[in-house]
C-alpha cells in the first residue's frame, strides 16, 4: 500500500497560487525611513561624507552576500555612506548591474564617475583584500575582508537598541539593501519556473490601478508539475521575453 503524502510545509511564504513576493513590506515605516536618510536619500559629496568602501570579491556568491551585508551594517554603525568598489565581482561573471541587486547608496554614483584607473581586485581575501581605495573621497574607509570579526557586528544602533531585536534589525537591514530589478526578478524566476513574483505588499481590490507581476510563472505542463508552455497573458509574455533576455546570467 503507498505511503500517503507528506504535505510540505510552506517554509517560503508562498500563497495558493504560487506567488512569491519580494519587497520589503514586514520593516517597520520608521525603521525604513531611518534607512533610507542614511542611504539612499543621503546628501553626498566628495569633501565632506564620510564613506565605507566594501570590496565585492570573496570566492562564491553567498560570501559576497554576506560581505554585502556585514558591510552595509558596519557602515551604518560608523555613520558613513556604504560604496561598493568592485561591481562587477571579478570572482563571479554576471550581466547584472549593481542597481539590479541591491538599492544603491547616494555615494555610488560618484564613486563610479571617479575613473582613477583602480587596479582589479582579482580576489578578496585575509591576504589580498586592498586596504585603501583610491578615490576624491576625503574621508574615505576601506573594508579588509576580515569585517565578521569586529565585535560591532553584535551591535544593534543605539537609536534602534531598545525598539528591535538584534534578529530584527538584520533582517531589516536584508529586505532594505537588497531590491531584485526586473530584469534579475525574471531570471530568478526562469530558474525556480514554477513561482511566479509579485511586488510587496500586494495591491488591494480597489485601491486604483496594480502593478504587473515582476512575474508570471508558466502553467505546467500535460504531466510536467514543474513547468511548461508559457501563458498567452500580456503580463506573462512581457516577463517571458525578460527571463529570455536574463535566463544566460540568471545563475549569477
Amino acid at each position: 500500500m503507498p505511503r500517503p503524502r507528506r504535505r510540505r510545509q510552506n517554509l517560503l511564504g508562498v500563497d495558493d497560487g504560487g506567488l512569491v513576493h519580494v519587497g520589503n513590506a514586514t520593516i517597520d515605516a520608521a525603521l525604513t525611513q531611518w534607512l533610507s536618510a542614511r542611504h539612499g536619500s543621503l546628501k553626498c559629496d566628495y569633501d565632506s561624507t564620510p564613506v565605507y568602501f566594501a570590496p565585492m570579491s570573496p570566492n562564491g556568491i553567498g560570501n559576497k552576500v554576506l560581505a554585502l551585508t556585514m558591510s552595509f551594517h558596519l557602515a551604518l554603525m560608523q555613520g558613513r555612506a556604504f560604496v561598493v568598489t568592485d561591481w562587477p565581482p571579478a570572482t563571479l561573471p554576471t550581466s547584472y548591474p549593481l542597481h539590479e541587486v541591491v538599492r544603491p547608496s547616494a555615494c555610488q554614483a560618484l564613486f563610479d564617475e571617479d575613473q582613477r584607473g583602480r587596479p582589479p581586485i582579482a580576489k578578496s581575501t585575509i591576504r589580498w583584500s586592498p586596504l585603501t581605495t583610491a578615490s576624491r573621497f576625503k574621508h574615505a574607509f576601506t573594508q579588509p575582508h576580515w569585517c565578521h570579526q569586529s565585535t560591532r557586528l553584535l551591535e544593534v544602533p543605539p537609536e534602534w537598541a531598545s525598539r528591535v531585536s538584534w534578529l530584527q534589525w538584520w533582517r531589516a537591514l536584508t529586505q532594505h539593501l537588497y531590491s531584485p530589478g526586473r530584469r534579475l526578478a525574471a531570471g530568478m524566476a526562469a530558474t525556480l519556473r514554477a513561482a511566479s513574483l509579485l511586488r510587496s505588499p500586494a495591491p488591494r481590490a480597489g485601491a486604483g490601478r496594480e502593478e504587473a507581476p515582476l512575474w508570471v510563472a508558466p502553467p505546467p505542463a500535460a504531466g510536467d508539475p514543474a513547468g511548461g508552455e508559457a501563458s498567452d497573458s500580456p503580463a506573462s509574455s512581457s516577463s517571458a521575453a525578460a527571463a529570455a533576455a536574463a535566463s544566460s546570467s540568471s545563475s549569477s
